[in-house]
């Protein structure tokens, strides 16, 4: 397992005119109007490096001065999952966050249960063994998303239990 490598600048801006022309186009398709909101959700998500809720996500638009409304980033949310451009993600926190997907290649979390640490990797073996796995029960893989919860070993740990 090795842990997923960050995306160059550039590639990260590819990876995001590339959403925005899939994400415009899925609208267009289903008679969806384009509009601005829709796009600066889809950017906040993809020039973060961060997982990010519907609340953290509505709270950083507003300290940009974006007029946006919750209900407009949680019905964006839901429209960018249904195109594939966002993966639902649960780190254990009692609410999901979200992902860019688009470009990203199949990853696992791996999460502190005391302090909340989350590791991103991937695993060609496990990558196999998922598309075995489907394979054997009639499914083609197109993608996975793993959270697996564990106990980190950093002495820093904050909330480690005391022992």
């Amino acid at each position: 397992m090795t842990r997923q490598p960050l995306p160059s600048r550039k590639e990260a801006n590819e990876k995001l005119l590339q959403a925005e022309s899939l994400f415009k186009a899925y609208m267009k398709e289903h008679e969806m109007r384009c509009t601005n909101e829709r796009i600066i959700v889809l950017r906040e998500i993809y020039k973060s490096s961060n997982h990010l809720d519907a609340d953290e996500i509505f709270v950083r638009l507003k300290k940009k001065g974006m007029s946006i409304s919750r209900a407009t980033v949680y019905h964006t949310l839901d429209l960018l999952f249904k195109c594939h451009l966002v993966t639902k993600i649960d780190l254990g926190h009692k609410h999901t966050h979200y992902e860019k997907s688009h470009g990203v290649a199949n990853h696992l979390h791996i999460i502190c249960e005391h302090c909340g640490k989350v590791v991103e990797v991937t695993s060609n073996e496990l990558a196999a063994m998922l598309e075995e796995l489907c394979l054997g029960n009639g499914f083609a893989l197109e993608s996975f998303s793993l959270q697996v919860f564990g106990k980190c070993m950093d002495p820093d740990c904050e909330n480690k239990p005391k022992t």
